[in-house]
């Protein structure tokens, strides 16, 4: 037991000992330093890695044109869809088309059964004979009626009424013609042809089926095709953008059919329509496309993209390098020295994979674009394997979309855009510089 007691308190001394010696080693180096004019620093204060380079991509600011765009899902709508219906009661005697069929204007579609319709023209001639023949009896009974009366040979009461007979007779006469008029045109609504150059739909009516015209269901509906209207709706913010860009000219429309390998149908904006819809805060508005290859189909779901105007002289950054902190969006821009700078920036709208910068930077200024999760103020850069990747270009597909977003890049960029900012969040965190207190 005693031997226990000795060993406890011979490392006692010793471990009072070393403590004392480190102690007086530290102090000593500390005075060292103080008396060479240096100021003792602490090891937390310094970021980590500040001794380290860190490898990123970078990307020079640009100057390019830039449009200014809409984008939606709009349909395809016809302009003219017409439902061909017969006007007499009749059969069908011959159908002269078959079903998706396109046909021109005048085409005969339906022919119908005239016999009737040729009878009553016929008897409406007929009528019109007899009543011609008895007008010319009238005329001249009222001609040697007058000789009569003049000598007092009849009564004027006998002349007065040859008089009349015969301007009956005259109207009787003009009745009959229109008659003959109005079986005419009767008989010409048995041959039923195309008002208008269309693709057809599905027969209703086929040969020997009996139609009326008071007939709800039509015999065949008939669609246009060239030219054709895409329809779309925009929020109501966007309406004094659009009339002032429609005051400077006409506007573009691009129609993209979702799975068409990227197919594009080239239009213009043809009509706003005259008031907001207040329960959804939209407004409709309609592209017309010549759709000489019909490849907009009636009915049909498009992208589309409204083109306001193309600005020339943009200043423009990948999206990837605008990062976002708790006081807004910022960039890391790459000095003179290989090293960074947080820099705010305003972003006023993206288009394609680039943000349009409105203040904040200059061209020809380089910032990160990839590699910001481990980068901080004054962390110098080297630049990684593979050189500085070519400025993007705007795509059809990019700019604002109608609800009024901004229209993102591909789901890769996507991703690494929240990889990179949630990196930077944390790596600034763990150095007690937090990526808002940066900005």
């Amino acid at each position: 037991m005693r031997r226990f007691f000795l060993v406890l308190l011979l490392a006692a001394v010793i471990g009072g000992g070393g403590y004392y010696w480190y102690a007086t080693h530290n102090a000593g180096a500390d005075g060292k330093t103080a008396a060479d004019g240096q100021k003792p620093q602490s090891k937390a204060a310094a970021p980590a890695g500040a001794g380290r380079t860190v490898p990123v991509v970078t990307q020079t600011v640009a100057v390019q044109a830039v449009p200014e765009q809409i984008v939606t899902i709009g349909s395809v709508q016809p302009i003219a869809a017409i439902a061909i219906k017969a006007r007499v009661d009749s059969a069908v005697e011959t159908v002269n088309f078959t079903e998706g069929q396109e046909v021109k204007t005048g085409d005969t579609l339906f022919t119908l059964d005239s016999r009737s319709l040729d009878a009553q023209l016929r008897q409406a001639q007929a009528n019109l004979e007899r009543d011609r023949a008895n007008l010319e009896k009238a005329k001249g009974d009222v001609k040697r009626y007058a000789e009569l009366v003049r000598t007092s040979a009849i009564s004027r009461t006998t002349y007065d009424a040859a008089v009349a007979t015969a301007d009956a007779l005259e109207g009787t006469v003009k009745a009959d013609l229109a008659a003959i008029e109005a079986a005419k045109v009767s008989l010409s609504f048995t041959r039923i042809t195309a008002p208008m150059d269309g693709r057809t739909g599905t027969v209703a009516a086929k040969v020997g089926t009996m139609v009326r015209a008071a007939d709800t269901n039509p015999l065949v509906t008939l669609t246009q095709l060239r030219p054709i209207n895409v329809s779309f709706n925009v929020p109501e913010k966007h309406l004094p953008a659009i009339r002032a860009a429609m005051a400077s000219g006409s506007l573009s429309v691009t129609a993209t059919i979702a799975g068409g390998h990227g197919e594009k149908a080239e239009g213009k904006l043809s009509f706003v329509d005259s008031q907001v819809d207040q329960q959804t805060g939209t407004i409709l508005v309609k592209g017309e496309f010549p759709n000489a290859d019909t490849r907009l189909w009636p009915g049909q779901f498009v992208d589309t993209v409204l083109t306001l105007r193309v600005e020339q002289n943009a200043l423009t950054i990948a999206d990837l390098a605008v990062q976002t902190g708790q006081k807004g969006r910022f960039v890391y821009v790459v000095k003179a020295d290989e090293t960074v700078e947080v820099r705010p920036v305003t972003v006023e709208r993206s288009h394609g994979g680039l943000s349009v910068v409105a203040s904040g930077l200059k061209a020809g200024e380089r910032v990160v674009v990839d590699g910001q999760s481990r980068l901080f103020p004054g962390a110098k850069i080297t630049e990684k394997a593979g050189g500085k990747p070519a400025a993007p270009t705007g795509s059809p597909g990019g700019g604002e979309t109608a609800e009024g977003g901004r229209q993102q890049g591909s789901a890769t960029q996507d991703a690494a855009r929240s990889t990179a900012t949630n990196g930077a969040a944390s790596g600034q965190s763990a150095e007690g510089k937090s990526t808002g207190g940066a900005t």
